[in-house]
């Protein structure tokens, strides 16, 4: 193994444990497979990973470095992300309502209609490329895989690598939690569920926005 296939294996296992930890991005995913399913489920991951690769690239090409250099970027991204989650609490809180009669598929068919794949796509677009903290571990995988005696083409071929590595790990999430093994219904319309949901994107999302406003003090 060549030096430069150790920096590439360094950053591919910084990925693997960032995108595999619970977050927010594969929280989402996750719940909804939950609630509505799995196309729903890859809707929101092509979201999220639309917007990581976005990071992805902006690191690859030294912006994001530009970005962190700015502090009231930084927090104004940060403020507001962190309001779009405080709303996504609050959506989820209020309109919530368990289901009665339909069955899994007809629950998920509705619920998918009434959102809309590209309305699942937004979420979970929103929710990562809102969030600073993704510029910042693109930035720290990038250093790690990046040396300056690298070849031009290294961080295009972390970028790629981790997308094929985000493509199987968020994948994996929707086909896990929308699999008929889990008992979807029971608990998509428990109200632990839905306290629980609305309590970490409202947490997050304060935490975001104090977090951001710290920057600029």
């Amino acid at each position: 193994m060549t030096y430069d296939d150790a920096n590439m294996l360094s950053a591919f296992l910084i990925y693997i444990v960032g995108a595999a930890s619970p977050g927010l991005g594969n929280m989402t995913i996750a719940t909804t497979a939950i609630r509505q399913g799995r196309p729903s489920g890859f809707a929101v991951m092509a979201g999220v990973m639309a917007a990581g690769q976005t990071w992805a690239l902006l690191a690859a090409f030294g912006l994001s470095s530009v970005l962190v250099a700015m502090p009231a970027a930084m927090m104004a991204v940060g403020v507001a992300g962190g309001g779009y989650l405080v709303w996504l609490a609050w959506k989820t809180f209020r309109q919530w309502k368990p289901s009665t009669g339909p069955t899994r598929d007809q629950e998920a068919g509705q619920n998918g209609a009434r959102i809309g794949l590209a309305g699942h796509f937004r979420r979970g677009f929103l929710i990562q490329i809102l969030n600073p903290k993704a510029s910042v571990g693109w930035i720290l995988i990038i250093t790690a895989g990046v040396r300056p005696e690298s070849p031009w083409y290294a961080p295009l071929v972390i970028v790629l690598g981790c997308l094929v590595l985000g493509l199987c790990i968020f994948s994996a999430y929707v086909l896990l939690f929308s699999s008929r093994v889990l008992n979807r219904e029971e608990v998509a319309n428990s109200t632990g569920f839905r306290y629980a949901l609305a309590a970490v994107y409202g947490l997050s999302g304060l935490w975001l926005i104090v977090d951001s406003l710290k920057i600029s003090a």
